[in-house]
Parts: structure tokens; C-alpha cells; sequence
């Protein structure tokens, strides 16, 4: 009974120049400027009538799910829904009017627009001597300024309240890298930056839901002051690159979260037709927390086959990586006191991509890991943290060279169907939450080059 209409534009441009220099240890310099625009809108169509439509599900085609956490108690292990491609709901997604009609909710709807611009400066140097090492550094200034409109209806009847947030902030963004040739066949390379990630269209709208019984005095919104969170990040890595051909590499990382951003509460005012003074509700937003560290390390080597074969396999080769990630969010979710977990990251990840090259002709078969990570936290004591299963995920590519000006690539993934399933974990054990099937993949890609 509810139609979700969601739209975005992003237009960005950029303009870089780069010089040769001899100034010491320094030999190039490369200055630029950039610019980016983006809006994202939602508009939120509600039925006039809130009686459900009815079809003859007897004429509808079905996707039928299996194997979904069989060994859990309570787990559902098969079921069937409804496939909406069935040709009894085209009328329904063609001209939704023809059902009852729909009409624009202001409260779901919000807007979104976003304008950053940056200047950048980097210069690379290197020198010679016993340990002959390169690297380059520099730093990028970023001006933002955001407009986000949404609105706020606490029970029918009441005024709507539109708030409109604009702000402006700028952030200078520095990083650096190094390499130290300790042998003509060992490197050890560091990297340090400061990064900023912005939040979420979505989680910015000014919008607030109270819901249709607000006597508990809760409600949900995004939060159009929610700033941007910082990652300061240091890197290093051992790289071996043997005679005969191919590299091996061992590499450790640390970054430090500054304002991560995840769900929480607090108390606002809110005016009530019919009360004489704003009632004080509990509003569930994204907030900016305290943050928190990532650290980790990572194995990955790259052999091609032709530094031991001169015979057909010289065109093959074989790339893998291993990735260990130790994550932890020094911050409690407001209303409950539990602890923030960091969300989409798995302890453990990695992949195995054998190649095939040989002129004009290439092909790629990748096989990609990843284990459980957090989906969802508790948002109270009487719940539990939902939980992403892991996957291993099967994709291939071919692409042909036509000349130097045209290139074609076939692409499949995702070929052994994987699908996604999540699940809730509690002291005891895993009980099922839901499914996504999220199907195999194709495409072609005809790319030319002036």
C-alpha cells in the first residue's frame, strides 16, 4: 500500500596539472581542482485506502527459498512467495490508481542536495644512496555545504513541520607514502592519510516518524546535522618480488574511527495540537559516536605461470589475498548501554583469481570470501545482534582486445547462485531472520578509446 520513489544526480568535474621539478629531493608537483554536486530525493506515495489489494495468488508464479539455517531450532527451512514478475500484478505496478489511488505523504518524504569542492597538492620525491627510497606527499582542502529539507507529522490532523537544515564545513586532508628498496628484490613501503567518509543520503533527511500511537513518545529520523567521520590511517608493508618473477607481500594496518556514525537517541520538543506545552519525545536518529580502531594484516601474492613454463600454462597466472580485520567501537548505544559493534566487517576475507592472457584474448575466474559480520545491533536489552552469513561468491570475465581503439568484455557473476541469508544470534544459538536471493549477473561491455 505504499509506493517509495527515490532519485539522485551527481555531477563532478575536475582539472589537474603536473610539473617536472629539480629541487633537492623533489621531481614532480602536481596541483588540481575538483568540484562535486549531488542531490537525492524521496517521495512517499501512501494508498487513499489502507484495505489490501487482492489477486488470485493462484495464477501467481512462486520463488521457492531451501535451506535456510536447517540446523537452528525455530528456523524456517523452506517456504514460497509470491514472484511480483507474475503477470497478475502488471496492472498493479503499471497504473497503481487503478487500485484505489495513492497520494504524496509529506512525512516519508525528504531532499537531500550536496556541494563540495577541493584544492590538492602533492609532490613526489626520491633519492639515491645505500637505501634508495621514493614516495610522494601531499594534502587536499575540502569545503562542503549541505541543504537537507524533510518533515515531521505527529498524529493526523496536527500541522505538518518542515525543517530545513543548511551548513557549511571544511576539512584539510593530508597523506603521505614511502618506499625503501632494501634490496634489489625486498621493499618496505609505509602510507599514512587522514580520510573523510560522509554519511548517507538518507541518514542526513530532515524527516521525523512519530507513528500512528504516539503515547509512548518515541519516534525515528534521520539527522540532518550528522557530520562526517574522519579515519586516520597508517599502513605498512614487506613486498618480495623473487627472480623468478611474481611478488609476496605481508602487510599490517591501523586506523582510528573519529566520529563514526551509528544509531542512537535523544530527547527533543515537540508542539502537539491540543497539549499547551511541546511534548518531549525520544527520537531515534543516527548520531556521531566516540569511534573507534581497526587493525589488521593481510597476505597476498601475484605468480605468473611463464617464469617456470615456456609451454602453454606460460599464459596463466594466479593472484590470492588473506585478509584478518580486528574492529572495535569505543561507544554504547544511547537507549540500551550496549556495546556499537562495527558493522559490514568480516574478521576474515580473501580471494583466488586465476588469469589468462595471451594477445588479444584475457580471462578471469574469481573465487571471493568473506565471514559472518554484523548486519544490526541490539537496539535494546530483549533483542539480539543480527548477523550477515558468510559466502563464498564465484565470478568470471572475458574480455577481447579488437584494436587499439575497441575492447569488448563478458562478465558473469555471482555463477553459483549464492544467496544472502542473516540470522540472530543469542547466548545459545542462531535463529533465522530472512533471505535474499539475489541471482546471477551478466553484462557486456563494448568499450572504445580515442
Amino acid at each position: 500500500n505504499t509506493i517509495t520513489t527515490e532519485t539522485g544526480q551527481d555531477v563532478s568535474g575536475r582539472f589537474d596539472v603536473t610539473r617536472e621539478v629539480e629541487h633537492g629531493f623533489f621531481d614532480k608537483v602536481f596541483v588540481g581542482v575538483s568540484y562535486n554536486e549531488r542531490e537525492h530525493t524521496r517521495i512517499l506515495m501512501e494508498k487513499e485506502s489502507q484495505s489490501r489489494t487482492e489477486w488470485d495468488l493462484a495464477d501467481a508464479d512462486f520463488v521457492y527459498v531451501d535451506g535456510n539455517l536447517p540446523d537452528q531450532p525455530g528456523a524456517v527451512h523452506s517456504f514460497a512467495a509470491p514472484d511480483f514478475d507474475s503477470e497478475i500484478f502488471s496492472e498493479y505496478f503499471n497504473d497503481p490508481n487503478s487500485y484505489g489511488g495513492f497520494y504524496t505523504d509529506p512525512e516519508g518524504t525528504y531532499s537531500v542536495k550536496e556541494k563540495s569542492a577541493s584544492a590538492y597538492f602533492q609532490t613526489s620525491f626520491s633519492g639515491d644512496g645505500d637505501t634508495p627510497f621514493r614516495g610522494n606527499i601531499g594534502v587536499r582542502f575540502a569545503n562542503t555545504k549541505q541543504n537537507v529539507s524533510g518533515n515531521t507529522l505527529v498524529e493526523e490532523g496536527d500541522p505538518l513541520i518542515e525543517t530545513i537544515t543548511n551548513r557549511e564545513y571544511n576539512e584539510a586532508l593530508p597523506s603521505f607514502n614511502i618506499a625503501f628498496d632494501l634490496r634489489d628484490d625486498l621493499v618496505l613501503r609505509f602510507a599514512g592519510n587522514k580520510a573523510v567518509t560522509r554519511p548517507d543520503p538518507a541518514d542526513l533527511s530532515g524527516e521525523i516518524v512519530i507513528g500512528e500511537d504516539f503515547d509512548d513518545l518515541v519516534g525515528n529520523g534521520g539527522n540532518p546535522t550528522l557530520e562526517s567521520y574522519r579515519t586516520y590511517s597508517l599502513d605498512g608493508s614487506l613486498e618480495w618480488y623473487p627472480e623468478n618473477g611474481g611478488s609476496y607481500a605481508l602487510g599490517l594496518f591501523y586506523k582510528k574511527l573519529d566520529g563514526w556514525i551509528a544509531r542512537g537517541s535523544s530527547p527533543e520538543l515537540i508542539d502537539v495540537t491540543g497539549e499547551p506545552e511541546p511534548l518531549e519525545f525520544e527520537i531515534r536518529r543516527p548520531v556521531n559516536t566516540d569511534g573507534g580502531t581497526i587493525k589488521g594484516l593481510e597476505l597476498a601474492f601475484h605468480q605468473p605461470f611463464d617464469s617456470f613454463t615456456d609451454g602453454f600454462l606460460q599464459y596463466f597466472g594466479l593472484n590470492a589475498s588473506l585478509t584478518y580485520v580486528d574492529a572495535k567501537i569505543d561507544s554504547v548505544i544511547p537507549e540500551s548501554g550496549l556495546p556499537i559493534s562495527l558493522r559490514g566487517t568480516s574478521k576474515w576475507s580473501g580471494n583466488v583469481v586465476g588469469y589468462f592472457e595471451k594477445d588479444k584474448f584475457s580471462a578471469r575466474a574469481a573465487m571471493n570470501y568473506r565471514s559472518n559480520f554484523l548486519h544490526q545491533e541490539a537496539r535494546d536489552s530483549e533483542r539480539f545482534d543480527e548477523f550477515t552469513n558468510g559466502s563464498e561468491i564465484f565470478n568470471v570475465n572475458f574480455g577481447y582486445k579488437i584494436n587499439d581503439y575497441v575492447k569488448m568484455r563478458l562478465s558473469a557473476n555471482n555463477l553459483t547462485d549464492v544467496k544472502r541469508s542473516r540470522y540472530w544470534q543469542t547466548t545459545s544459538s542462531q535463529y533465522y531472520s530472512d533471505s535474499r536471493d539475489n541471482g546471477r549477473s551478466f553484462s557486456f561491455e563494448l568499450r572504445f578509446t580515442m
